[in-house]
């Protein structure tokens, strides 16, 4: 257990070095996987200490993982034309810990985690719901709004364009918004060649039910 709580705080002090950085995902999702998987381990050895569960947990299933990759290919061009995208994935994140505590907590009550396939089971639980919820939340903000389309100009600080590993190029405009001085925009190259650094764009939004802004459409100025 005591192991458990040092990896927890560690995490937590890792993310909160990283997780205001785009650049550092490579270091901000694995921590808080490493603490989810940690959290849930911790709760686990408190429950069975307290209690035998009811029955044995007689096979794997981490599979359960690719339950979390539904919402993934469904969202991710949403995720690029929400502004403020990355702050609202954080917060889907950390509401998505609640999820992986809960369902393991139920689980535990019916099932023992304490055999050979306890490491994967409760990391393919982490997973799931890292995955799921927050690309869930994203689809939701996306389709789901009372508000009618709005039309906003913005001020382009820069663009770039970026070699994709299989061949051609990524375009990105990067402009200031609320919750980014360098907010990135995925574009078509027609759009990202008719325009230039500290040109305006027009941009159609639209806020969905988690209040976050989502681009419809993108216009020249």
């Amino acid at each position: 257990m005591k192991l458990n709580i040092i990896i927890i705080v560690l995490c937590s002090i890792v993310l909160s070095f990283t997780i205001n950085e785009f650049g550092y995902l490579f270091m901000s999702i694995p921590s808080f996987i490493v603490l989810a998987y940690n959290l849930c381990d911790l709760i686990l050895k408190i429950i069975n200490k307290n209690h035998q569960p009811k029955r044995e947990l007689n096979k794997n299933f981490q599979c359960i993982f690719l339950i979390g990759l539904i919402p993934v290919f469904l969202s991710f061009k949403d995720f690029e034309d929400t502004i403020g995208g990355y702050n609202l994935f954080w917060k889907l994140v950390f509401l998505s810990l609640i999820f992986t505590v809960l369902f393991t907590v139920i689980l535990s009550r019916y099932f023992n985690f304490n055999n050979d396939f306890r490491f994967y089971n409760v990391l393919a639980i982490c997973i799931c719901f890292f995955l799921f919820i927050p690309n869930l939340g994203i689809l939701i903000n996306t389709h789901i709004s009372n508000e009618t389309e709005r039309k906003e100009t913005i001020i382009i600080n820069y663009k770039t364009e970026t070699k994709k590993t299989k061949g051609g190029y990524s375009y990105f405009l990067f402009i200031k918004t609320q919750y980014d001085s360098n907010e990135r925009l995925d574009v078509k190259k027609e759009l990202y060649n008719a325009i230039k650094d500290d040109n305006e764009i027009v941009l159609t939004l639209r806020k969905g039910i988690l209040d976050y802004d989502y681009i419809t459409k993108f216009d020249v100025k």
